[in-house]
């Protein structure tokens, strides 16, 4: 079964109709084994605060109903996937990475770190990021395939 580590940009796509969310929204429709990172939750459930009460300018704003319906959507999610928790393990890949590539977010590193070391263990698992602004998506290419990750960009 395909194993798929989705990063906090591309799981968004999940809960904001946007390109690629067709890609993302088929990982879980196909039941493949998917995989997140613990401190993920917290940056999603940040989105759907900004989105509730914070929205930024290019954000179309949220009912309190909406709000509550991304959420039960998001908690039923991670319940069929496999949680990994961040550890003291991860934070030396976090070193090993910086000493190769700059990444300058916190959680673009912890999610790089979290996926490198599930690697070892899931040799086939497949990254899934579309954070395309950040230095993620160049920062994993240093350490795995091109064919080890996938960008949701829509069809």
């Amino acid at each position: 079964m395909p194993k798929y580590f989705l990063e906090t940009s591309a799981f968004l796509k999940r809960y904001k109709d946007e390109a690629g969310s067709d890609i993302v929204n088929s990982l879980f429709i196909n039941r493949h084994e998917l995989f997140y990172l613990n401190l993920a939750i917290i940056e999603i459930r940040k989105v759907f605060y900004r989105l509730r009460k914070y929205p930024l300018q290019q954000d179309d704003p949220i009912t309190e109903e909406e709000f509550n319906a991304l959420s039960s959507r998001f908690a039923k999610d991670i319940l069929q996937m496999k949680r990994i928790e961040f550890t003291e393990e991860m934070i030396g890949q976090a070193i090993t990475i910086l000493e190769r590539v700059w990444v300058p977010n916190i959680f673009d590193l912890t999610q790089l770190s979290a996926y490198l070391i599930a690697k070892k263990e899931y040799p086939d698992i497949i990254f899934v990021c579309s954070d395309e602004r950040s230095k993620l998506i160049e920062g994993v290419k240093q350490f795995v395939q091109e064919g080890d990750i996938i960008v949701p960009r829509g069809i």
